[in-house]
């Protein structure tokens, strides 16, 4: 039996935590700009009526068509803050993301260190599923290898605490990894799902997003060749999160942010790229865009996120039952989600670099 319809977030760095395919044509009652959201048509068009509400600042968010497993959201909202306050608030992701909906959250030193986990704790049913772990038969997104590992850990008679220990290590593991070969060095999960590897998953959820390949190839061809393709005009850092939607599972994470500023004829002024390569429960891969977009005569900002991902229980026979209840989530959760970050790139500095200024004197 296949995890139950759990947490869908709305940032992955992560957010984690969303999956979808945009639509190929615009939606009804759409009209065509040349403003700001011109950059995403035809393949996501916002109707009259959301171009209204937002004139009035306010927040719009919606589920777009997708299949094959996959769930797509963009959300929208006015912005009165600059790129480099995104790119700021962005740095200091800690600050960025708090909220009721994330347990724990913490940023990857460079390198990775077992140390930047010591905040995460792994519930006792997240132990327990640990435990009882097997290639084929487990509830958690591991591979055969992390199965193996996790399991001797588990062994003796302080086996949760060591449990806890030894997935730091994994997860500490898992970065390096990728950081060293891209997801073509991260294996498929061993876990009831049969997913495929992270790279196939990925290849599959970009194929999808005409708007990146066709609008941003740069970006793109950064994504696909990493870390072959990594370079100075792209800042990026590795961040984990425990995150809690809804009554599913929590979802420990790990997600890679790419920051860049695309040529001004490209439409963002900033793009803020979060590629997941790591969830524990529902999700198997997702890609996430936050951008700046701002009308061609420098007057209105918009806060825009697009998430695209591959999410297990939207497939298989009860998969459109599934559909209903995540898209009614993401409907019910996204506006304060978006809101709350609205609100923290609006107020000004992120505290920890008050703190850091406040320190430096």
């Amino acid at each position: 039996m296949r995890d139950n319809v759990g947490p869908v977030s709305l940032f992955a760095a992560a957010a984690a935590v969303l999956a979808g395919a945009l639509l190929a044509s615009p939606v009804l009652g759409a009209v065509s700009r040349t403003g700001a959201f011109a950059f995403l048509e035809p393949w996501v068009a916002l109707s009259r009526s959301e171009h209204a509400r937002l004139d009035r600042g306010e927040t719009i968010v919606r589920t777009l068509e997708a299949k094959d497993g996959q769930l797509a959201v963009i959300a929208a909202t006015p912005l009165d803050a600059s790129p480099d306050d995104l790119l700021a608030w962005m740095r200091a992701i800690e600050d960025l993301k708090r909220s009721r909906f994330v347990q724990q959250i913490g940023r990857f030193s460079n390198p990775p260190r077992v140390e930047d986990l010591a905040d995460l704790t792994l519930d006792d049913n997240d132990l327990r599923t640990i435990r009882d772990c097997r290639p084929g038969a487990c509830g958690m997104k591991l591979t055969e290898a992390e199965i193996a590992r996790l399991r001797n850990a588990a062994s003796g008679p302080d086996w949760q605490q060591a449990i806890q220990r030894e997935f730091r290590h994994v997860m500490v593991d898992r970065v390096s990894r990728y950081q060293a070969a891209g997801l073509h060095a991260l294996e498929a999960p061993a876990d009831r799902t049969h997913a495929a590897a992270p790279a196939q998953v990925f290849t599959a959820i970009l194929e999808q997003s005409p708007y990146l390949t066709e609008r941003l190839p740069g970006v793109a061809a950064w994504l696909r060749g990493y870390p072959k393709t990594a370079g100075p005009s792209v800042e990026s850092f590795f961040y984990w999160s425990k995150e809690l939607y809804g009554r599913g599972k929590p979802v420990v994470s790990i997600t890679h942010v790419a920051m860049m500023r695309p040529p001004a004829e490209q439409g963002p002024a900033v793009v803020v790229a979060g590629r997941q390569i790591f969830a524990t429960h529902y999700i198997n891969g997702a890609l996430s865009l936050t951008m700046l977009l701002r009308e061609p005569d420098q007057g209105h900002a918009y806060l825009v996120y697009l998430n695209r991902s591959q999410v297990d229980v939207l497939t298989g026979f009860f998969g459109g039952i599934a559909r209903t209840i995540v898209e009614r989530r993401l409907r019910r959760d996204a506006p304060e989600i978006l809101r709350g970050l609205r609100a923290r790139l609006e107020s000004g500095e992120p505290p920890t670099v008050q703190v850091r200024r406040t320190s430096s004197f």
